[in-house]
């Protein structure tokens, strides 16, 4: 697809990992955050869904996820490379998918209340593992499980285009109410190699 400027973007869905001491610090960094939150705004046109991933106490920061629209491989870097938490130290990894997005729409379209926790979903497996995970159609999705649906699409390797996985995020009352929707309407999820994170909506606050 272009953007308005006629340039061919791609979607990337980046899920960046806390340092255990970035994790376990008890201050906030003030001038860090808005560090942060500047240089997303230079991206606010590009992003589709953004916020930090929490522990299950949901307080303790363990990272964050970004999907973004960028022209390459290597912007997608770029805009890892940059960003104020990395040059900080605060990140131990980051993990870049390409991803479709089957909802075509942002986190900020999603219509649900913001009163029930959201939750972020990667199946994939494992590096040494070959299977592959595609997504139900969004068609088939059910529709209790499609009006939770804040993100919804495929996540593709870099080098090869395979797609080995499938990203979600939802809102569900509880986690036990989540793990009962995802068992019984998306049968392509395996609890071997799908990753829940708590998760909230990035921005300022």
């Amino acid at each position: 697809r272009t953007n308005g400027r006629n340039l061919i973007v791609m979607d990337f869905l980046i899920h960046s990992r806390a340092t255990p001491d970035a994790m376990e610090a008890e201050d906030d960094d003030p001038e860090l955050d808005e560090r942060h939150w500047s240089y997303m705004d230079h991206y606010a046109d590009a992003l589709t869904a953004r916020g930090p991933t929490l522990g299950t106490d949901r307080c303790t920061w363990t990272g964050s996820i970004h999907v973004i629209n960028l022209p390459s491989q290597a912007a997608a870097r770029t805009f890892v490379d940059r960003e104020p938490y990395h040059r900080a130290g605060a990140y131990e990894q980051h993990r870049i998918w390409r991803f479709s997005n089957l909802l075509e729409r942002t986190m900020w379209q999603f219509a649900g209340a913001a009163d029930e926790p959201r939750f972020f979903v990667l199946a994939h497996p494992a590096p040494h593992q070959a299977r592959n995970r595609a997504p139900v159609p969004l068609a088939e999705v059910k529709q209790d499980l499609r009006d939770r649906l804040i993100v919804y699409g495929t996540l593709h390797d870099l080098d090869d285009h395979a797609s080995p996985g499938v990203a979600l995020a939802v809102q569900a009352p509880t986690r036990p109410a989540l793990d009962t929707l995802l068992r019984d309407e998306l049968t392509c999820l395996r609890n071997d190699d799908t990753e829940i994170h708590d998760w909230i909506f990035g921005g300022r606050r």
